[in-house]
């Protein structure tokens, strides 16, 4: 625990709090257990065994109220020490990693519910009930206690062999999980490729195998975890059940009074029963708790100086070793007020790592980078960053409207007409000229411009440089061309717009499956095993009490011991069949969802649906078996404490799911929703770390994500409140059926007295998960929610091939959302062997067109003869995988050196024997060449090249261009002499 304790002060109170109340408990329930012999033997004390119930009641609920509530302090503790520690550290370490430090900071992190709830009242449990118990044990019968002293030291002894086995085997699962988040991850963002390509229904052999590899290897891990439960039940059960014998005897010889027999009988499993509820939440806390070392474990952020920026920017022989060698490569300039430094080195040279050195985002192998008199790293970076506004090639924006970032420069870069709309919506020249507003919006001394025009017309190209130019701040501009630039555009919209009639409900019941009622069926076999283990023991010593001969206990001794270990034997197995079950459902889930899923819902979504089930649908399937067994037996006792028991069972299995509905209201739901939320807004904050950094907004991001977090928590205190109650109603329920069972007792046979007593208090294993059962409703039909409409798709088939040709007539294309069309209009005959350059203004739909044309969007009138087509978007969406595997996204079965023949067709002569780098490590004139090569790959007659050569310096882009000569090409371009070169103009206006 020295990691959590030592992170969370949430954590600290709570092992107190857990502690007192622990001690507290076990005086209660010394009281309940010396007042329940007495009753049953005739000595009295009905009233005071009424009042231990309830006592005992009470502090359950206390005590789930103070973990819940813990939980949700330390998820909030935490969260903050990720996120603060991970944007400490900068963009070179947060970005590689986002998905990775997303996944930990809401999955890793909720994992801790269970830890509070379930472990750490089990583990506080253990420290100080099997102390506190065993020292009553001893005062009221020696043989008994040392029979206990003697076992009780096998149950952690074992819990810890087990357990070092199960620390690397955790570890290694969520590992696992995280790489297949972050695979799914990547499978999102290459979606649209993968759909220009035809390869959306071969990825989801991919998510099977993906969940598949998950379910394997958390399969390995649960089967030691739940090993260690079953040795601990096993150890627990066998011990008591030897206890019971060893008073039987006892009994027989008249060596112990009934009385203290039974006072013994009662006490003796709550010795174990502490040791064996934490060995079996164990694993629950393994998760959680491996997220806690992870955020401990995090690196130091880098240290800077307090000396104030005061100076001109001068750099000096700067190198940063960058894969095989160095990029940059000795650079030099200083940057004046209203003087331009123009880079213009070749693509891959290091330019935006450059910038990088500047921000302080990366730390110079050699050279340096001086503000004034001092070392960047002497100087107080917080305030340097001030000074600086960056355009990067990548601009990310953490939602909102272009609005809020552009401010009075709207009219003067051409912004006005999409003032409202959020920047997501737009392209990827519009996205740029935003990204250049909030630059100049900051009226920073320096301006580290990179590549600033890339995708943009010459209109508002000029409209880019006069703005800059009239900043009067020293500019260090990034650029291939004087007039141009690179920039590396937003994603490929694929708008899947979601109204509340696309939202269908889908019955819980689809989620049964006959894996799932078998693990049902061996859940209720396990605690009727040990309701059977309960009435046996006390039906042996009431018998042994009357002191028969032995041989007349022998079956009963034997029924001890085999219901022992039917129940360790039965629960072990349950466990197994159950989580196996849910594993399924999640991988089948998830192909299903491929189709028209985003990121949230083939991972967070999936994964609570996988989780709930269990958790939902088992428990009444459950409880229902065991309680109608129980009702059984205490109607053939006694009808009137059957009667007694129908009633308890009643109100605690019907009554307390709905106190914990009445109190919770729509916590859960909005629980729910608010994780959502705070894992939205988390990966917006990690994706868009160097544009926040570098302005100085990722404070304001981060108390956003604050806010959210805190409103999360407040909800999860309110949830706490209904957990604790529903808990409490539960103990007391029973408790009272077993009070009332003895008051009714008159008249019964002796020997059943005890069955009478006890049986109703062994119900409580069984009832107890339906509170949390009812509460998990509304966020698994939430995740279980079927959303469409489906992004569009259009599949090429064999009589495509056919018409090699393209011909549209009267197209209009319209994004799915969208108001009105984008494209109207168009006609287009494309013959084989042409090259087509489409030029326009910036916005003015030359992308929405390619979309239509690669198949991702359909045509909202008019008629297309289209080919089978390859496209390369204005975004790479390379895949954070090796260089073979996204090129073989075009052709699963290309051969190494048919990747190489297209590497060295794309001028990537660098790249050609780097087939098992990872490819997003590129610059971004080399990533575009890559989708240029992946794209060469495929058995396509169409190529679409969205601005192929916007990362590129010219002799380059020359030779690119000049290497598609005999293909048919549709070109999107804003160079005047590569539409000039072209064999036709398509001009969108």
């Amino acid at each position: 625990m020295r990691p959590l304790t030592r992170l969370s002060r949430a954590a600290r109170r709570a092992l107190v709090g857990c502690a007192v109340l622990a001690g507290m408990s076990g005086a209660a329930l010394v009281v309940q257990a010396w007042a329940l012999a007495s009753v049953i033997t005739g000595a009295g004390g009905l009233a005071v065994l009424a009042g231990a119930v309830v006592a005992r009641a009470l502090l359950v609920w206390v005590t789930q109220v103070v973990a819940a509530r813990a939980a949700a302090g330390a998820k909030e503790e935490l969260r903050a020490r990720l996120l603060d520690r991970a944007l400490a550290l900068g963009p070179e370490w947060t970005v590689p990693r986002g998905s990775a430090l997303t996944v930990l900071a809401t999955r890793g992190l909720d994992a801790l519910d269970d830890y509070f709830t379930v472990y750490l009242p089990a583990l506080v449990n253990a420290a100080v009930l099997p102390l506190g118990v065993g020292a009553v044990l001893l005062a009221a019968d020696w043989v008994s206690a040392l029979t206990v002293g003697l076992t009780l030291p096998l149950v952690p002894l074992f819990a810890a062999l087990v357990g070092l086995r199960t620390k690397d085997r955790v570890a290694e699962a969520s590992a696992t999980e995280q790489r297949v988040a972050h695979h799914l991850r990547e499978l999102v963002r290459a979606r649209p490729v993968l759909t220009a390509f035809r390869r959306v229904d071969a990825q989801a052999t991919t998510i099977r195998r993906l969940s598949e590899s998950q379910r394997r290897s958390t399969m390995a891990t649960l089967r030691v975890a739940f090993a260690s439960a079953l040795v601990l039940e096993l150890v627990a059960t066998l011990s008591v059940a030897l206890v019971a014998v060893l008073i039987g005897i006892r009994l027989i010889s008249g060596d112990l009074s009934l009385a203290v027999g039974l006072f013994v009988l009662v006490l003796a499993p709550e010795c174990y029963l502490p040791l064996r509820q934490a060995g079996a939440a164990h694993h629950a806390s393994e998760a959680g708790m491996q997220a806690v070392r992870e955020i401990a474990d995090l690196p130091a952020p880098p240290e800077f100086g307090t000396a104030a920026p005061v100076g001109p920017l001068t750099v000096t022989d700067l190198r940063v070793r960058r894969r095989d060698g160095f990029a940059p490569d000795g650079v030099t300039f200083t940057a004046r007020p209203g003087e331009v430094v123009h880079l213009d080195t070749p693509s891959a040279s290091g330019k935006s790592t450059t910038f990088a050195a500047i921000l302080g985002f990366v730390a110079p192998s050699s050279g340096s980078v001086r503000v004034g008199a001092h070392e960047l790293s002497d100087v107080d970076i917080e305030a340097w960053r001030r000074r600086v506004a960056w355009v990067p090639q990548t601009p990310r924006f953490a939602g909102g409207t272009v609005r809020a970032e552009v401010g009075d420069l709207a009219d003067q870069l051409n912004l006005t007409h999409v003032l409202d709309r959020p920047i997501a919506e737009l392209s990827t020249g519009e996205r740029q000229r935003v990204a250049v507003a909030r630059a100049l919006r900051r009226g920073a001394d320096v301006l580290l411009l990179d590549e600033p025009t890339a995708h943009q017309d010459p209109a508002n190209a000029a409209r880019v440089h006069e703005a800059i130019a009239a900043s009067g701040a020293a500019v260090v501009l990034a650029s291939h061309r004087a007039a141009d630039g690179v920039a590396d555009p937003a994603p490929a919209r694929v708008a899947n717009t979601v109204t509340r009639s696309d939202i269908r409900r889908v019955p819980l019941r689809t989620l049964v499956t006959p894996r799932l009622l078998a693990g049902a069926a061996l859940g209720a076999a396990a605690l009727l095993a040990g309701v059977a283990l309960t009435a046996t023991s006390a039906w042996l010593i009431a018998k042994a009490a009357t002191q028969p001969p032995i041989l007349l206990l022998g079956v009963a001794v034997v029924g001890v011991r085999a219901f022992g270990l039917a129940r360790a034997g039965l629960r072990y197995a349950e466990r197994l069949v159950t989580h196996d079950a849910a594993f399924r459902m999640a991988a089948e889930r998830r192909v299903r969802l491929w189709r028209t899923a985003d990121y949230r819902r083939l991972t967070t979504d999936v994964d609570t649906a996988r989780d709930l089930t269990p958790r939902v649908l088992l428990p009444p399937l459950v409880a229902a078996v065991v309680c109608v067994a129980a009702v059984a037996v205490q109607s053939a006792i006694l009808p009137a404490a059957g009667l007694v028991l129908v009633i308890a069972v009643a109100a605690a299995g019907l009554g307390a799911p709905a106190v914990a509905l009445a109190v919770d209201r729509h916590a859960t739901r909005a629980l729910a929703d608010g994780r959502r939320r705070v894992a939205d807004r988390v990966l917006a904050l990690l994706e868009a770390a160097p544009d926040l950094i570098a302005f100085g907004t990722h404070v304001a991001h981060r108390a956003e994500v604050a806010r959210e977090d805190a409103a999360l928590a407040r909800e999860a205190r309110r949830q706490a409140l209904s957990a604790g109650a529903a808990a409490a109603l539960i103990t007391l329920c029973l408790g009272l059926a077993s009070v009332a069972a003895l008051g009714l007792a008159s008249g019964v046979d002796p020997l059943l007295v005890p069955v009478l007593a006890l049986v109703p208090l062994a119900l409580a294993e069984a009832l107890t998960p339906l509170p949390p059962a009812v509460q998990h409703v509304a966020p698994l039909r939430a995740a279980l929610a079927e959303r469409g409409p489906r992004p569009p798709e259009i599949q090429r088939t064999d009589e495509h091939r056919q018409n090699r040709a393209v011909a549209l007539r009267g197209v209009d294309i319209r994004w799915p959302g969208a108001d009105a069309p984008t494209v109207r209009g168009v006609d287009l005959d494309v013959r084989p062997g042409t090259h087509v350059a489409v030029v326009g203004p910036s916005g003015v739909g030359k992308s929405t067109l390619v979309a239509f044309l690669a198949g991702l969007l359909p045509a909202e009138r008019g008629t297309a003869t289209l080919p089978t087509t390859a496209w390369v978007p204005q975004e790479p969406h390379l895949v954070a995988t090796t260089l073979r595997e996204n090129l073989r996204l075009a052709d699963p079965h290309a051969t190494d050196e048919r990747l190489r023949d297209a590497l060295r067709q794309a001028e990537l002569p660098a790249w050609v024997d780097r087939l098992d780098d990872d490819p997003t490590t590129a610059s971004g004139g080399e990533a575009q060449r890559i989708a240029l090569a992946r794209a060469l790959l495929a058995d396509a007659d169409l190529l679409l090249l969205d601005e192929p050569t916007a990362h590129l310096d010219a002799p380059t882009a020359a030779r690119v261009l000049a290497n598609l000569k005999g293909r048919t090409v549709v070109h999107v371009t804003h160079r005047p002499e590569e539409a000039a070169a072209a064999d036709a103009v398509l001009e969108l206006t």
